[in-house]
């Protein structure tokens, strides 16, 4: 994919309507300013069933997923794999949590078909706040939107 293939996929909803809360919404954003985002991010491609974040990873990057499907669970300890926790595609993000709380990952992500991620480092967004604070801002409030829409999505699950 190229950049303006990713531009594409978080400014307009691919193959239809997406989860509600499942997608970074930002509507107001221009090409220029989705490239002034994508430029700091790393291209990681991933593979069907393989493990893009390990559960107890320490790292603190957040990933914008370009294309493809993810599973979000958490395995047993004798390796069985409980049921996914969610199903997240392209024009999503993942592992924002630890993204803004600095602790190790709470579960595991897996590849459900081939695709690719854009990997954000804390440190590039921290760089990229200092240099676009609006657009900082804009994108706090969006990730903080997908992850209020996710508690709530477990939080009705849990009263079931």
């Amino acid at each position: 994919m190229n950049r303006a293939d990713h531009i594409a996929v978080f400014r307009h909803a691919p193959g239809g309507t997406p989860a509600a809360g499942d997608r970074l919404l930002l509507p107001e954003w221009s090409d220029a300013d989705w490239n002034r985002l994508l430029d700091r991010t790393r291209p990681q491609p991933f593979r069907t069933s393989e493990v893009v974040l390990q559960r107890g990873a320490t790292d603190r990057a957040f990933f914008f997923i370009a294309a493809g499907s993810l599973e979000v669970g958490i395995t047993q300890v004798d390796g069985v794999s409980i049921a996914p926790l969610a199903k997240l595609n392209a024009g999503s993000v993942v592992g924002e949590q630890s993204f803004f709380d600095g602790q190790p990952r709470s579960a595991n992500v897996w590849a459900v078909t081939d695709g690719e991620l854009l990997r954000l480092e804390f440190d590039d967004f921290t760089r990229f706040g200092n240099e676009e604070p609006a657009l900082a801002r804009d994108l706090l409030f969006a990730l903080a939107r997908v992850l209020s829409a996710r508690l709530r999505s477990t939080t009705f699950r849990v009263r079931r």
